[in-house]
């Protein structure tokens, strides 16, 4: 039976933005199964409750997009996984989100919920502390929601939503930047066959995408 991969959403999102990516998973041998949650209003321990029902025995393989892959890096600090699991994430801004810390900075937090507490806004330095292998994807084609809450930095690598350097961590496995934005790389290719690299190997493909 081919090994199970769990896929989180992100922000405002269903998990039926995640299928196109998990069918291209399918074909690539893997099972996969897209948890929805709601993300104005998280509730950690019952979204944690459920992976952990979804999750077979043995390693676990799991994919995030945006907020769902922050909110994976939780789950990986409050669950300890078994040897030679992996969390690939994709266009998460693991050290919190510019976007977010903006909208707070204009008193606007409200309109991402509990989001923003929940990994979006920034904390001080953030590390992955765990043994288990995390990869993470970035997009630098720069052209996204961004561009309605300001702009993104000219000086900074970014995929329209999320800034490259918010998507890299401490301790993480290993890191690639990719030609796509925020939203379209869950429609790539070259994503999909990138995280079905990692999930393999613990490593991207350098010579993918």
């Amino acid at each position: 039976m081919a090994d199970k991969v769990i896929l989180l959403h992100g922000l405002y999102m269903h998990e039926l933005v995640m299928w196109p990516l998990a069918r291209r998973l399918n074909r690539l041998g893997w099972q996969t199964e897209c948890l929805s949650y709601n993300s104005l209003n998280i509730d950690t321990d019952a979204l944690f409750d459920r992976i952990d029902s979804a999750r077979p025995d043995g390693p676990a393989y799991l994919v995030g997009h945006s907020l769902g892959g922050v909110l994976l890096h939780r789950y990986v600090d409050a669950r300890p996984l078994p040897e030679h699991s992996r969390v690939v994430t994709l266009g998460s801004p693991l050290q919190g989100a510019l976007l977010a810390d903006r909208l707070a900075s204009w008193h606007l937090g409200g309109v991402i919920g509990n989001a923003g507490h929940n990994g979006l806004f920034s904390s001080g330095h953030r590390r992955w502390r765990s043994p288990v292998a995390l990869g993470s994807l970035a997009g630098n084609a720069g052209f996204g929601f961004g561009q309605l809450l300001g702009g993104m930095p000219a000086d900074t690598e970014h995929d329209g939503t999320v800034l490259v350097p918010e998507t890299r961590l401490e301790g993480m496995a290993d890191h690639r930047i990719l030609p796509v934005t925020h939203t379209s790389m869950l429609l790539s290719e070259a994503v999909a066959a990138q995280t079905d690299r990692f999930l393999r190997q613990g490593r991207f493909d350098a010579a993918e995408g």
